[in-house]
């Protein structure tokens, strides 16, 4: 996720750099035939502007559809971040006192934790080893990692255990319903993050609105005037790259996990679970918080 006290000039710059130098050799060239030839043709400049406010539209109805889409994920991130410390609440509430209670608490603790960073690795397509092995057993983490969906075989284990605890009698049938819709809550918001994530954006659209684009950009040196040399190049630069950058900028929105400054930012929301659900159950020392680098939270 982006922050907006330190966004990189460069990161914007970055983006769009060969486009637009394209754009700004092409229209050099037109620019400098415009002044040397008489048969270049003119274009008035009502067809440019037209083109102009219907990428403009089209623009603005993908970026609020990608942005949508962020959004989406955000709020199923945040559900989570409510139902872990719901999960530990009611644990913390129902669990009858004993001598292994506090063992108990942390072993839920240290899976939810797991379950947690490994969801945001699994959608960004990276490796969840070595988040097993820093919260789990070696035997627990061997067995879990053989699943097809690590996350889900992670609050398999949360279930299993709640009816562990149920077949002991530490928690009543009633405790059990609200613990497992707790879980049931937990398994909807992996399941909107593992949609949107596997639903693929209309391609066709996408390429459609760069096929506009880069017509507006051909079609714009013929309406200037040559004789602004100075000024019809940076400007039909400038206003072609505004165009490709909100549409770069909607692209990556689209895309919420795929390891990118402008991804939801799943590690630094898993880091703060695991310090709220430590510092609830007495661990020590408790993890130091998330704090950005760079210019954006991942």
């Amino acid at each position: 996720m982006l922050l907006n006290h330190k966004i990189s000039f460069a990161f914007y710059i970055r983006s769009i750099l060969p486009q637009a130098l394209l754009i700004f050799l092409f229209t050099n060239a037109i620019v400098l035939l415009k002044l040397f030839s008489s048969w270049v043709l003119v274009v008035p400049i009502a067809v440019a502007a037209i083109l102009g406010t219907c990428i403009a539209l089209l623009l603005a109805f993908h970026t609020n559809q990608a942005y949508d889409r962020w959004w989406e994920a955000r709020i199923a991130w945040g559900a989570l971040v409510n139902d872990s410390r719901s999960l530990i609440r009611q644990l913390q509430v129902f669990v009858a006192n004993g001598p292994d209670r506090d063992e108990l608490l942390h072993a839920f603790v240290e899976r939810q934790c797991a379950f947690c960073f490994v969801l945001g690795d699994s959608l960004r397509g990276q490796d969840v080893t070595a988040r097993l092995q820093a919260f789990l057993s070696v035997a627990d983490s061997q067995r879990v990692a053989q699943a097809t969906n690590i996350p889900n075989a992670l609050l398999l284990v949360q279930g299993l255990s709640l009816r562990g605890l149920y077949d002991c009698q530490r928690i009543t049938d009633y405790q059990l319903v609200q613990l497992n819709m707790t879980l049931n809550n937990l398994t909807d918001s992996m399941g909107r993050c593992e949609r949107i994530k596997k639903t693929v954006f209309s391609r066709t659209y996408t390429f459609n609105m760069q096929v506009f684009i880069y017509l507006f950009a051909t079609i714009l040196p013929f309406c200037l005037d040559p004789v602004h040399y100075l000024l019809d190049v940076p400007l039909v630069t400038l206003l072609s790259s505004a165009f490709i950058l909100i549409e770069k900028s909607a692209i990556q929105l689209q895309d919420p996990f795929e390891n990118k400054p402008t991804d939801t930012p799943m590690t630094t929301i898993a880091q703060t679970i695991e310090i709220d659900l430590k510092s609830m159950t007495s661990y020590a020392p408790l993890p130091d918080k998330p704090v950005a680098q760079s210019y954006y939270s991942l």
